[in-house]
């Protein structure tokens, strides 16, 4: 009953913001934009029951250009207050489960629960938590679509949504409610959703920054809260990174600069904008605090000649904070922890754990930097000397010594292909004056394969206490595709844990995910319960990308919601015996061993090795066009490949990308129908496949990412694409080996997961994707016909084109 009514509430939000889209079009455009628009979604939907989209096609090839344009405008608006209304839903299902009392699913409650189940007392339980670290690392990206403008719109209407469920709510107030959704909407509107020219590193930096100002500040002390009121007394375990300002690998425009910009953006306005947030919450608390000694007795913890020690204390921290009198967090936390202390000796402790509380979790997490600063290099920069990477390195120690070492966090090595790369780096670091850790990048299926030699070598002749190693998802797809990826970095990290367990080696692996599952995204709940036992073992370090930072801490609420998961998962890693073997029995390793080398040919055979798909991708997907989308500071191509074939250069966002706007999503499934079908979907080898997908968390967490992907595909549509590529035999061989595939790769997944339909275990998915349907097929239709205009020489066609690739990307949710 209660999901019902959870439903109910969520489609009264669509069809309220929906209705009031509508206004705004009449407003703005007319009775006949609403009307046409209306009727194209109509004819979509018909055209899903019938499987006959000819009057469609039809419709739409008799709009011009400019009407293409504006429907497509209200497609791509109309998908982005969906998207707000399924997140505002999002948390208010949480909000349910709480009044409810149930213990909800991905929440530390609940992780708790399942370690005193496994005979955990809560003495281990508080060493297990003390011991975390769990660390997103936000990055720009080349292909995030959603401008800031945009994004600070999505929260005014979520804020709205959420005052609108107020149940004491009178009349004059939802209707200035409804009143303030009407002018966001047409704000919206009026809001160019493409920029007019390409953003500059600082402007990805201040993006970055916004998020922290906002959700992340308000989420962080609630997280804090949840993990003590389950376990108290421990430390908060979060911290945050970030590689915006500081990625110099494939940006040609990034270096000694940009890390000198960074340093005025990324660390000095963090750190204002962390001194001013904290100023004016411990300005309010000395407003609000009175407790005089001639009541609570003397605080000689506190010592003051005034009668007010608590306000007396606090003002000082404040004006210290003004003058920038603290060196680091640690600093104005000790002051933070010694009112604390004296509230509590004082029978303050109700005032201890109000905002004081909040401030201290904030300055815990945050610092006074709110994110260290990651480097980036490519091996062959490093391998160079660089003159670029030196000064970066140079400018990297300055920052250090000016604002502490934690400011800058690391130097990451993209495309590492040895341990020489790494002891490179290393001295580099150590003749630039700065301490850096120097991270390996394992990008490739090979690099993968000999991620066991690189780091034996490097112990040996390099020997240490601890070492990160990160895992790259996207690079290695791209290489390999998903199933060989996945199977090499699951294997990778289980040789890894091994070598640093015979070490004595406290061994961190950094995971490289994107937003798509074409680049390892997905659920990050179940992707950290997947990996191998003690592969994380309670220290959690991951990519947060593009639009996945705006879709999971766009708002506050969600950004609690995603931390708390990450949080909950990671402590079920730190316990031995909760992650189940992996994989479950030796003979098990040696079936997915199998399925991803006939993947891996599978998917190299078309890919790498058919000398006339190039060509063909280039002409069926917008790859060309998303050069002339102003939405990130890099090119789509690495210039450190130059010399290469186009697509090895091709960097793995945009190549995931410019498939997902065609609904194919190719890079996410290729391989893998034929790898399973290989193996056999009959007697005995279905009900291997059928066990590891209920017994294994590797296999599941695969296969269920997998079938959301192929759900969201749509070959009937990805087929209009083929119009934009030149007649011959080629065409028609590509595109049958690419659709047969597909109808492969659903045959096996619906036999593994014993169902008829693709998400019949998961319907309010299902029925999301279905209900957008009607909606997004037009803007694919509209797509490629402007496709064909603007390729064919027509200017006018351009705009609305980069308008439809920002539209399917929000629709979607998805960009690379």
């Amino acid at each position: 009953m209660a999901a019902a009514r959870g439903d109910q509430a969520l489609r009264a939000n669509v069809r309220l913001l929906g209705d009031l889209l509508g206004r705004v079009i009449v407003e703005q455009e007319g009775e006949e934009l609403l009307a046409i628009e209306e009727r194209i979604r109509a004819l979509a939907r018909r055209a899903r029951e019938t499987g006959d989209r000819t009057r469609l096609d039809r419709s739409l090839a008799a709009l011009d250009v400019p009407t293409k344009g504006r429907v497509l405008q209200a497609f791509s608006l109309f998908f982005q207050l969906a998207n707000i209304a399924e997140q505002h839903h999002r948390v208010r299902r949480r909000r349910d489960y709480e009044r409810e009392g149930r213990t909800a699913h991905e929440t530390v409650a609940e992780s708790v629960e399942l370690l005193a189940g496994a005979g955990h007392d809560p003495g281990e339980i508080t060493s297990l938590v003390t011991r975390l670290h769990v660390e997103p690392v936000l990055t720009a990206h080349p292909t995030e679509a959603t401008r800031r403008t945009v994004l600070a719109a999505h929260q005014r209407i979520a804020r709205r949504l959420r005052m609108l469920d107020d149940p004491w709510l009178t009349p004059p107030r939802r209707q200035r409610l409804l009143d303030g959704l009407h002018a966001d909407i047409t704000i919206l509107w009026q809001t160019d959703p493409v920029r007019t020219t390409r953003p500059k590193v600082v402007d990805e930096i201040r993006t970055g920054l916004w998020f922290f100002e906002t959700s992340l500040w308000e989420a962080v002390p609630d997280v804090v809260r949840t993990l003590r009121g389950n376990v108290p007394g421990v430390p908060a375990p979060l911290s945050f990174g970030t590689w915006i300002g500081g990625d110099m690998d494939g940006n040609p425009s990034a270096g000694a600069e940009t890390v000198r910009e960074a340093s005025r953006e990324a660390v000095t306005r963090a750190r204002h904008l962390a001194r001013d947030r904290y100023r004016g919450e411990i300005r309010e608390l000395a407003r609000a605090w009175g407790m005089s000694t001639n009541v609570v007795g003397a605080v000689p913890e506190l010592p003051t000649d005034s009668d007010e020690p608590f306000r007396a204390m606090l003002t000082r921290t404040w004006e210290r904070l003004g003058e920038d009198g603290y060196d680091d967090g640690a600093e104005l936390l000790e002051d933070l922890d010694r009112l604390d202390r004296a509230l509590r000796a004082h029978r303050g402790a109700a005032i201890a754990d109000g905002v004081l509380a909040d401030i201290r979790a904030r300055v815990e997490v945050f610092g006074l930097h709110l994110a260290s600063l990651d480097l980036r290099a490519h091996a062959s920069e490093v391998r160079a000397g660089g003159a670029r990477l030196v000064e970066a390195l140079r400018t990297a120690a300055r920052m250090q010594r000016r604002y502490g070492e934690v400011t800058v966090g690391r130097l990451i090595v993209s495309m590492t292909g040895s341990a020489a790369d790494i002891l490179a780096a290393e001295a580099l670091v150590a003749r630039s004056g700065a301490t850096l850790p120097c991270v390996p990048l394992l990008e490739t299926v090979a690099d993968l394969r000999g991620a066991a030699g690189l780091v034996r070598e490097l112990l040996h002749r390099s020997p240490r206490e601890r070492l990160e190693v990160m895992v790259g998802y996207s690079d290695s797809a791209k290489d390999g595709g998903m199933l060989a990826a996945h199977w090499e970095i699951h294997r990778a990290q289980q040789r890894l844990t091994s070598i640093a367990a015979e070490a004595g080696v406290e061994l961190t692996i950094f995971h490289g995910r994107g937003g798509s599952a074409g680049r390892g995204g997905g659920p990050t709940y179940a992707a950290v319960l997947s990996q191998p036992p003690g592969a994380v073992g309670g220290r959690l370090r991951l990519t947060e990308q593009g639009e996945t930072i705006a879709f999971n801490y766009g708002l506050a609420g969600l950004a609690e919601r995603n931390l708390e998961a990450k949080v909950a998962a990671t402590m079920l890693t730190a316990a031995p015996g909760i992650v189940p073997p992996s994989p479950p029995r030796p003979a098990d390793a040696e079936t997915i061993e199998a399925l991803a080398t006939t993947a891996l040919a599978t998917y190299r055979g078309l890919v790498w090795d058919d000398p006339a798909f190039p060509r063909f991708f280039r002409r069926f997907t917008p790859l060309d066009e998303l050069a002339h989308l102003e939405i990130g500071s890099r090119p789509v191509s690495r210039p450190e490949a130059a010399g290469s074939d186009e697509l090895t250069a091709l960097r793995a966002i945009p190549w995931v990308f410019s498939w997902t706007q065609t609904r194919c999503l190719l890079p996410a499934w290729y391989g893998t129908g034929t790898a399973l079908t290989t193996h056999g979907l009959r007697g005995r080898s279905l009900t291997t496949l059928r066990r590891l997908f209920r017994d294994w968390p590797f296999f599941h967490s695969f296969v269920q990412n997998l079938e959301m992907t192929l759900a969201k595909a749509s070959m009937e549509i990805a087929r209009g694409y083929l119009r934009l590529v030149p007649a011959g035999a080629d065409r028609h061989r590509i595109w049958s080996l690419i659709e047969a595939e597909y109808e492969r790769t659903v045959e096996a997944v619906l036999a593994i997961v014993e169902t008829e339909t693709l998400l019949d275990r998961q319907p309010v998915i299902q029925r999301s994707i279905r209900l957008r349907n009607p909606y997004v097929d037009p803007m694919n239709a509209i797509q490629v016909e402007l496709l064909e205009a603007h390729r064919a020489g027509n200017e006018e066609a351009r705009r609305p084109l980069l308008r439809s690739i920002a539209g399917i990307a929000t629709a979607l949710r998805n960009t690379g």
